[in-house]
């Protein structure tokens, strides 16, 4: 007899390997430990007071973090499964998502947004099966950042809570890291957006990152997620795969292509999406517009912008600004934003290749009126045959 690997056991020749696929389950309906090592932590935060007399603490204070900043925000997300989308064929697709604290079920699912500085709790529920929310980016401690196997996964309720820094602000995302290739494509995932702290609001608009030199108005900002499906993955349950079975989840063949929940009609319209999720953009010349992209699907996607690419600059990669230099304390505020011209961006390539879970913040500045369009070409892994497409525009007036 031969030893198992995996397990430890014991096997016959003939006999398949034996994999533990019980999943750990949340005990708590908090789990942020009062100190790690010989640091305090803030510990479970209750209320506002607590928040208060927290956040002025200097004791408590990350480096390069300034007390007395910040607010609590606290965020609902409820797992659900029962979502439907039409696609232009007529063909409806089961996804699943979280229903946010108001009610608000969608694909993808409702932004997390909040500020540097900000103390976050984020309660997820799932009645049925196990989930987490792994905040995609951020560095929380192991029991707040929702990878399954290295804490646990959630039956019931559990509240993550984490702060983000000063120099953390940028474009990240959240989603379920149980089965993860699975649960992400059927729709456990949704845009989270760290701003900058400020006190008070700023009449020229945001800024993208804490000492960025450019400002946009809330109305020119939009989020272009790229996403793909694959309908026989919608047709698996939750655990497919899971167990070392063959699922087939090496195998991603998608048969529609999208930007968040917008469908691309096969005659090559542009997506403009809705009041609830806006894909297209109007704006005016001399107005700054900010664009986040949030990459995802599973095969590379070549960004097209076309005529907009001559007043695009690439600002921000994976929540972090672009910078003339390596910080090596990690926070990168000691060395200044140094922005990328679309066209200078991967330079002889007027196609920008971008990755499943990648993100990127763009600075658009158009000086000419006219109609813009933008394609997202999805192409192979492998191969790199071109799939399909998804395509939307940018209207300067």
């Amino acid at each position: 007899m031969a030893q198992n690997p995996v397990t430890g056991t014991l096997k016959t020749p003939n006999q398949h390997n034996v994999f533990n696929c019980v999943l750990n389950e949340a005990q708590y309906t908090l789990m942020f430990p009062p100190q790690v090592g010989h640091i305090e932590t803030f510990g479970l935060v209750t209320d506002q007071a607590d928040w208060e007399a927290k956040r002025s603490d200097p004791n408590f204070q990350a480096p390069g973090m300034q007390p007395g900043i910040g607010e609590l925000r606290r965020f609902e997300r409820k797992v659900f499964v029962s979502g439907k989308l039409v696609m232009p064929d007529g063909v409806e697709i089961r996804h699943w998502g979280f229903e946010d604290e108001n009610g608000v079920k969608t694909l993808p699912s409702s932004p997390i947004r909040v500020m540097a500085g900000d103390l976050v709790q984020v309660t997820l529920s799932s009645a049925k099966n196990r989930h987490t929310i792994h905040h995609h980016g951020l560095e929380p401690d192991m029991d707040n950042d929702g990878v399954g196997h290295t804490s646990f996964e959630v039956l019931g309720n559990y509240t993550y809570q984490w702060r983000p820094h000063v120099a953390n602000a940028g474009t990240f995302f959240y989603h379920c890291h149980v089965n993860t290739t699975l649960h992400v494509q059927m729709g456990l995932f949704g845009a989270l957006v760290i701003d900058p702290y400020e006190p008070e609001p700023h009449p020229d608009g945001k800024k993208p990152f804490e000492d960025a030199p450019w400002r946009y108005k809330p109305e020119f900002e939009r989020f272009w997620v790229p996403y793909a499906i694959d309908p026989r993955w919608h047709t698996l349950h939750h655990l497919a795969g899971f167990c070392l079975e063959d699922a087939g989840l090496n195998r991603f063949e998608p048969k529609y292509f999208l930007l968040g929940k917008h469908p691309q009609h096969p005659d090559g319209s542009p997506i403009l999406g809705d009041a609830e999720q806006p894909v297209a953009l109007t704006m005016p010349v001399g107005e700054t517009a900010y664009i986040r992209l949030i990459e995802s699907t599973y095969h590379p996607v070549r960004v097209d912008l076309g005529a907009l690419g001559a007043s695009t600059m690439v600002v921000e990669a994976d929540g972090r600004g672009l910078r003339d230099g390596i910080s090596l304390t990690g926070l990168g505020l000691d060395h200044a934003p140094q922005p990328l011209g679309w066209d200078d961006w991967q330079p002889g390539n007027p196609r920008k290749e971008i990755g499943p879970a990648e993100r990127y913040g763009l600075i658009v500045q158009p000086t000419t009126p006219g109609v813009y369009p933008v394609e997202f070409a999805f192409h192979h892994w492998i191969s790199g045959e071109k799939l399909g497409f998804a395509r939307t525009q940018v209207t300067v007036v």
